[in-house]
């Protein structure tokens, strides 16, 4: 397929209200042809497997060990000044995983239009990933 360049710069947002003044058969057609381009690229399918392992990421099993007996620790209040230092970090990177996971279970729905929990039963998705 040809490649346009273009002198002015599009972004998503002006692509999209592009797109929301086509008329529904126009529409139909763009949705056609986009999804004939994404086949053909083939980007389709990297895309679907880069956002399954980013939905499926997880603490090493070590870490996800640690962060449950520093938890554990903390809720009998014997944590030290170490680690508890710790337990606060290893608890952000959980925290930040875990949003990565869920914003790319949201990519996933969107991309293989089908319910969420569909998709969740089929990666065998978990949700918590901090032990707790």
């Amino acid at each position: 397929m040809p490649t346009v360049h273009v002198s002015e710069k599009w972004t998503v947002e002006r692509l999209l209200l592009a797109v929301k003044q086509l008329s529904p058969v126009e529409l139909s057609e763009f949705t056609r042809k986009l999804a004939e381009w994404q086949e053909l690229s083939g980007g389709s399918d990297e895309m679907e497997a880069a956002l399954l392992q980013a939905s499926l990421a997880r603490l090493p099993a070590s870490l996800e060990q640690r962060l449950k007996r520093l938890c554990q620790k903390s809720e009998r209040g014997t944590l030290t000044k170490k680690e508890l230092d710790e337990y606060r970090a290893l608890a952000q990177r959980a925290e930040q995983i875990s949003v990565q996971r869920v914003e790319a279970l949201a990519e996933l729905v969107r991309f293989r239009r089908k319910p969420v929990l569909n998709v969740q039963e089929e990666i065998r998705w978990e949700g918590r990933t901090d032990g707790s």
